[in-house]
């Protein structure tokens, strides 16, 4: 009730531990935990000057043991409320959470040098590597697990191939399905592969206010390796906000992901239509046909495929231009950040459902490829040429074009070439495959690969968030 986003409501629970990372108190928490981790390395970066006593051993234990809970929550709420501030208001907090601990004596120093910015875009950083790694990445990896089963099972299995929607030279189910998943494994490499950058550097970019902290600090190079310790490359040069390139380049990245998944869909659903494919599911029909069951995750699958990649797409066309040093308008969109990757998510879910109780229709794929001998045209004009007829595709060309041939119409056309090849008299449509298996056997050898590749990248990254309490 009263929810606006079908995430937040009609597919809630399937999506009920990704809303909790990338929800607006998620945000927060990452925030609350940015400035925890800025304080902590800022106190041990003073005290190396002699600016403020170090924390003992116990003092630094409390300070990086601080949690946000639900009341937190509340607390922050009120606080953002009267000070009209979001992250004005997660300073205040701090603060407050500090002296419940006994830390008062660094209350001071929480947020000291930073604009709000610097906060937001690591906070942000980190729900967007949650969401890529926790979750997103391992819908893909159950979904590349569901083609690999199917381009094993029917890497020979021959089909007819369609080109323009016509009948076209013969090839497999399983090279078929090896082509979009190839595709898949491309995009998760170059998704695992983005680096994203993050900054501290103040309110224009200039780390102005840092030498007015001590003049004795190479802020520069401390600011730094702080953003690299939290996993991030630092920008070499930002202004007030964060330069988007490398959040734009993972948002077009997996939006295109997702555009080569409707791809997939799509096929299937033709593949469906066309009998090659049964779809087990949901046994959803019409609300008049009786005699009807739909491929509605298939559909489903499409549709939020579809949603998520403009989303995704379109936030990352939008946050390539910024007024001067700063303006809001980048604000409400980077919220949106995690409902496109969650529609993303549920498509890539439902394709996997849908994969997983995939049963191919042999028969039909077999009446429909051997009620088509004209495909063997191709290789009739080209086995022609080698053997020397210089004018072999014009001779195929005036028999094959526009026909549907039986096997007994081939034989006849065979004979009226004057052909006594054997490799050709021999030769069927399901015969004439090629190379389709090892194609699909390579496709599956690069799949693996890539899960492997992945695999790892994955755990340093989660690793890393679960060693500096991003992740509980």
């Amino acid at each position: 009730m009263g929810f606006i986003s079908p995430l937040d409501d009609r597919y809630y629970d399937e999506l009920r531990d990704y809303a909790a990372s990338v929800s607006e108190m998620a945000l927060t928490t990452y925030r609350i935990r940015v400035e925890v981790l800025y304080l902590d390395f800022l106190v041990r970066t003073l005290g190396r000057v002699g600016l403020i006593k170090p924390l003992s051993e116990e003092e630094r234990s409390s300070l990086l043991a601080l949690g946000f809970s639900a009341d937190d929550y509340r607390r922050f709420k009120e606080l953002e409320d009267r000070l009209g501030h979001d992250v004005k208001a997660v300073e205040y907090l701090l603060r407050e959470k500090l002296e419940s601990v006994g830390l008062g004596r660094v209350a001071h120093l929480v947020h000291l040098g930073l604009t709000s910015e610097d906060t937001n875009n690591l906070a942000l950083g980190i729900l967007i590597k949650i969401a890529t790694y926790k979750h997103l990445v391992l819908e893909l990896a159950g979904l590349i697990n569901a083609l690999t089963t199917i381009m094993s099972n029917y890497a020979d299995t021959p089909m007819l191939g369609r080109t323009h929607g016509q009948p076209a030279t013969p090839t497999t189910f399983g090279k078929e399905i090896a082509y979009h998943a190839s595709r898949v494994c491309y995009w998760l490499r170059e998704i695992t592969n983005i680096r994203l950058q993050g900054k501290v550097s103040g309110a224009t970019g200039s780390m102005a206010s840092f030498p007015m902290i001590s003049g004795d600090i190479n802020w520069i190079g401390e600011l730094n390796n702080f953003v690299m310790g939290l996993g991030f490359e630092p920008a070499p040069v930002s202004i007030q906000i964060l330069p988007p390139d490398s959040i734009t380049h993972l948002l077009m990245v997996i939006g295109s992901m997702s555009q080569s998944l409707i791809n997939l869909s799509q096929d299937l659903w033709v593949y469906n239509m066309l009998g090659y494919i049964r779809i087990r599911g949901k046994p959803i029909g019409s609300s008049t046909m009786p005699h009807k069951v739909n491929p509605v995750d298939l559909e489903n699958a499409e549709g939020n495929l579809k949603l998520g990649s403009s989303i995704l797409m379109e936030i990352g066309r939008y946050i390539q231009v910024s007024r001067l040093q700063r303006d809001l308008s980048d604000s409400t969109i980077k919220r949106n950040i995690g409902l496109g990757i969650g529609h993303v998510i549920l498509g890539v879910r439902r394709l996997t459902n849908v994969l997983s109780g995939l049963e191919v229709n042999n028969e039909a794929l077999n009446r429909d490829l051997t009620s088509h001998w004209e495909v063997l045209s191709e290789a009739v004009q080209v086995r022609l040429r080698a053997l020397g007829v210089v004018d072999a595709y014009e001779k195929a060309l005036s028999i094959f074009k526009g026909s549907k041939m039986s096997a007994e119409d081939y034989e006849k056309s065979i004979r009226e070439l004057g052909i006594k090849d054997e490799r050709l008299l021999s030769l069927s449509p399901n015969r004439y495959i090629g190379y389709a298996r090892e194609i699909t056997m390579n496709g599956i050898k690069y799949c693996n690969d890539t899960m492997e590749l992945v695999k790892n990248r994955a755990q340093e990254e989660l690793e890393r968030l679960r060693k500096l309490g991003f992740l509980g």
